[in-house]
């Protein structure tokens, strides 16, 4: 399973749709806000703010507008279909509710100079595709090496610069940058800035980021000849 990423911006005034994606598609707003409106006869609507997450179901009739002031950034997750779900292809949002998280009601987990946000749980929405987190690594902070049996991961930087170790490959984290982590690889990320490095979590299938989650040793490194 790989999680498909997309960023978009939409400006003020814009508005995109009407349409259906086909598939299940999860968006987290990272700044501004959008109005979403959903239904054969587009007649449900939610305000989706940046912090917020939406669940645009497959066969949903939507669209999303921004009528605010700034630019509107949109961070879009997909996967392919399930094969062993295909009825899941014709869902709709029939739910009383409405399609969003709120990353204000998140409950919060601080531990050791990192602050984590888990946004969208195992379930919500009634689907096991997505979970989403928000992580905010502070100055000098670092995690603990470990792996992900059940998930993969792609984590996209928002704010702040560091570094992330998969394996025995390290790469540089600044913002608007990502990377994609697979089930079981070790790995850990670690803030070498100045300011605190905050990123954005999609796992999928939608395990628990920290129930699936084992202890693993830090990887042994290459010396230069």
């Amino acid at each position: 399973m790989t999680i498909r990423l997309q960023f978009d911006r939409i400006p003020p005034g814009v508005e995109i749709g009407p349409h259906r994606h086909g598939l299940e598609t999860i968006v987290y707003v990272a700044a501004g806000e959008l109005v979403f409106q959903h239904g054969e006869e587009l007649e449900r609507q939610s305000v989706v703010r940046a912090g917020d997450v939406l669940y645009e179901a497959p066969a949903e009739h939507h669209l999303v507008r921004n009528e605010g002031s700034v630019d509107a950034l949109a961070l879009l997750a997909s996967v392919d279909p399930d094969p062993r779900r295909p009825g899941l292809l014709l869902r709709r949002w029939d739910g009383e509710d409405e399609p969003v998280r709120r990353g204000g009601d998140a409950v919060v987990i601080d531990e050791a100079g990192i602050s984590r946000r888990l946004i969208v749980r195992p379930g919500d929405f009634g689907t096991a595709t997505f979970t989403i987190s928000e992580v905010v690594v502070a100055p000098g902070a670092a995690d603990a090496w470990h792996r992900h049996p059940g998930a993969e991961h792609a984590i996209v930087v928002f704010e702040g610069r560091g570094l992330v170790t998969v394996d025995e490959t390290t790469e540089t984290l600044e913002p608007l940058t990502g990377i994609r982590v697979e089930p079981g690889l070790t790995h850990r990320v670690e803030n070498t800035g100045r300011l605190p490095l905050r990123y954005y979590v999609c796992s999928s299938p939608g395990t628990d980021p920290l129930d699936d989650r084992e202890p693993a040793e830090a990887p042994p490194r290459t010396l230069d000849a």
